[in-house]
């Protein structure tokens, strides 16, 4: 009874202390640490980089997605253990750079504008001049959606849980300790392609182990606090079961952002051919060396195809037919009708592709121009003129 008295009165003062009370004021909310940009060990060697990339080098970049094909998921719990905004990690990652960039993750809004725009039913709230000429809509200009020289693409394609773990626990007259720690790995494979040739220039993969640990401590024990009685103040022997813990995990979606930021470091660097400029803010254990693209050069920057020009013609000749053989005795034939000499058909011309930092540039494409028409001269027709 005195138990039972003991449990009703300790739940009666946690009720009172705990139950959220109705009212009209909202309750204030519980306040954690203010929001900050998201920083990785990383992102000082992305801003380095951007100060070291050359100005004139014609670099446009498209980034597709980068989705998770890991295939792990907890579908009766949170869903999906990595990141399914991987593209949008690798955008930031190569802003914090300064990249030259250009948007082909969300496009929606600018087809459904270019659609109305070329329906005439898309304005900018007033005239738009245009030469000498103002029009109530918004005018498509021809070659107004900037293109991109190469497409960053790839996926997650690791999450291993557990691949090592350890721990130990002791427990001595109901002192209790208890430590665990474990890794998972995660990796990410990322390739970039020429978007105009489609040949892929650059692919690397990288690989995480993400770090967690727990430790635990516990008292397990009866304590005699009394010799007991009828009273409620008077207790007797009492079991205490006491356990204090801490839990420390790495983030998977902030290690995940880790090594995108690794992968855009890199691919920078090495398509702008900037090498080691930037290297000391990488930590050591990240550290590859700098590859050259194609000897040397970007291979994806391409010097301005020069003007088509026709292939020079070759002059067409005729050839004389062998001369008749001597006449005999016996009588002449009837001469036959004048015929000219088969003329070979010149080869046509090959149009040859200027050459750029190795690569095959394509010329511009025009039409062939017309084969010019010759009439054989008189001195090229053979005659008879036997009796």
């Amino acid at each position: 009874m005195r138990r039972l008295l003991l449990a009703l009165l300790a739940s009666a003062a946690l009720t009172g202390c705990t139950a959220v009370q109705p009212g009209d004021k909202p309750i204030p909310f519980a306040r954690g640490p203010v929001p900050v940009t998201s920083q990785t060990p990383m992102s000082n060697a992305l801003v380095c980089l951007g100060k070291a990339m050359p100005k004139a080098l014609d670099l446009r970049l498209a980034v597709q997605n980068i989705p998770d094909r890991t295939g792990v998921a907890d579908y009766d719990g949170p869903g999906a253990y990595a990141t399914q905004g991987a593209e949008l990690m690798m955008v930031t990652a190569l802003g914090k750079a300064k990249a030259r960039q250009v948007n082909r993750v969300a496009t929606n809004v600018a087809e459904w504008e270019l659609a109305q725009a070329l329906e005439q039913r898309l304005g900018e709230g007033h005239n738009v001049q245009v030469g000498n000429q103002a029009y109530p809509f918004r005018p498509v200009q021809m070659g107004a959606f900037l293109g991109s020289t190469h497409t960053i693409y790839g996926a997650i394609t690791e999450l291993d849980f557990d691949i090592a773990s350890g721990g130990a626990e002791v427990e001595i007259a109901g002192i209790g300790a208890k430590a665990r720690g474990y890794y998972v790995s995660l990796g990410l494979d990322v390739m970039v392609a020429d978007t105009r040739t489609t040949e892929i220039v650059l692919a690397r993969s990288y690989r995480k182990q993400v770090w967690g640990r727990e430790v635990e401590g516990s008292l397990y024990r009866f304590w005699d606090l009394g010799s007991g009685g009828d009273n409620i103040g008077e207790f007797g022997r009492e079991l205490f079961d006491v356990r204090v813990g801490e839990q420390k995990n790495e983030p998977i979606q902030a290690s995940i952002r880790w090594v995108i930021e690794l992968a855009a470091y890199e691919l920078l660097r090495d398509l702008n051919g900037i090498g080691k400029a930037c290297e000391k803010y990488v930590a050591d254990y990240s550290r590859s060396e700098p590859a050259t693209v194609a000897l040397g050069q970007p291979p994806r920057i391409q010097a301005a195809p020069a003007a088509y020009a026709p292939p020079a013609q070759p002059e067409r000749r005729t050839t004389l037919a062998p001369a008749a053989p001597a006449a005999s005795t016996a009588p002449a034939a009837p001469a036959a009708e004048p015929k000219l000499a088969a003329t070979a058909k010149p080869a046509e011309a090959t149009k040859t592709a200027p050459i750029s930092n190795g690569r095959i540039t394509p010329p511009l494409i025009g039409p062939e121009p017309p084969t010019p028409l010759t009439r054989p001269s008189k001195a090229t027709v053979l005659r008879n003129d036997a009796p």
